[in-house]
């Protein structure tokens, strides 16, 4: 046993004798733009992203509403590689990197969900966009809600992959969270650590996709920029937790799906919340006015990964039916409430 142990250790690829990249070197899923947009508090905020209306991409229903994606915490829009190629064929579809992560720029910037809402308002001025589908990940789910509070007006729809927000936590365990996740932690993670995080919590399914994303974290980590990227998770963190969207959740009348996987390993938080990823799920579901709740058997966190055909099937019928008020029959069945 112990020689079967170490033989598959060996196999491991191991990266952390790479040479450092920086954030221009990070893979890309189509070619990346740059607008500069001012914040409120934050001036001269550079936001990379990619455009499938500049790759010369003609989508079957130009007239559709455009999808925007928006990534989780210490991702970039590179998680999204097996959703944008499927829907720039039916519309336009965005993906960018929020501030501090990616190609885009580190300010000093609060980091919160509220300040990330302003800048996807000042960003979609900047790229001429009124109105779009918010497709969120994780922190980036929390993003979208947040943005739907504020900027109900430009939000057509909203489909929330494993998304943050869902749960409470107390004052004392928000409390002990800031407290671990420093700014240091970020900066001090091993690669035996950021392995285990990626191939036990953030994805269920291993490929060489997440190979590269790990390996361009090890290699990015090295780098003298990823000091602005540990301010931008440490802050990150506490910004959801400052700013959370449970008590408003019934004041978002947008159509919105939701997709879980059934194997989520950080939703529900493994230390702090009890229950399961269904029961979150459902109470998200529950306290949202106009929502439908997907899940996705086996899947984890990255339930767009680890499952993308079901995924993007479950997307696919919530803006050919549920977004345009056509009733459909959802692609996974289910027996609570608005889930299907």
């Amino acid at each position: 046993m112990l020689a079967s142990l170490l033989a598959l250790a060996a196999c491991v690829p191991r990266y952390s004798s790479l040479p450092a990249i920086e954030p221009d070197e990070l893979w890309a899923p189509g070619a990346v733009r740059h607008v500069v947009v001012d914040t409120p508090g934050v001036a001269g905020v550079s936001i990379a992203f990619t455009d499938s209306a500049a790759s010369g991409v003609v989508p079957a229903d130009p007239d559709a509403v455009p999808l925007v994606f928006v990534h989780g915490l210490s991702s970039t829009m590179g998680f999204w590689e097996y959703q944008l190629p499927h829907f720039q064929e039916q519309r336009r579809v965005l993906a960018l990197d929020l501030p501090g992560y990616g190609m885009s720029g580190r300010p000093d910037a609060p980091y919160t969900p509220p300040w990330y809402a302003e800048v996807l308002d000042a960003w979609l001025d900047a790229v001429g966009l009124e109105r779009v589908v918010i497709v969120g990940h994780s922190m980036g789910g929390q993003i979208a809600l947040t943005f739907a509070l504020h900027h109900p007006d430009r939000v057509a729809g909203l489909i929330l992959s494993a998304p943050a927000g869902f749960e409470r936590f107390s004052p004392g365990e928000a409390a002990w969270m800031k407290r671990y996740w420093t700014e240091d932690r970020a900066m001090q993670a091993r690669e035996d650590e950021l392995r285990a995080t990626f191939t036990r919590l953030v994805f269920n399914r291993h490929d060489d996709g997440v190979e590269r994303l790990l390996r361009e974290r090890v290699q990015l980590g090295r780098s003298e920029t990823f000091a602005g990227t540990s301010v931008a998770v440490s802050r990150s963190i506490a910004g959801m937790l400052d700013h959370p969207v449970w008590d408003r959740l019934g004041e978002v009348r947008t159509p919105t799906l939701i997709v879980f996987g059934s194997d989520d390993r950080m939703i529900p938080n493994p230390v702090f919340t009890g229950g399961t990823t269904r029961s979150v799920a459902r109470q998200g579901a529950a306290a949202l006015p106009d929502a439908a709740l997907v899940m996705v058997p086996g899947a984890g966190h990255t339930v767009h990964h680890d499952a993308p055909d079901r995924f993007n099937e479950a997307v696919d019928w919530f803006l050919a039916g549920r977004l345009s008020r056509r009733h459909a029959t959802a692609p996974v069945a289910g027996a609570h409430g608005g889930e299907r």
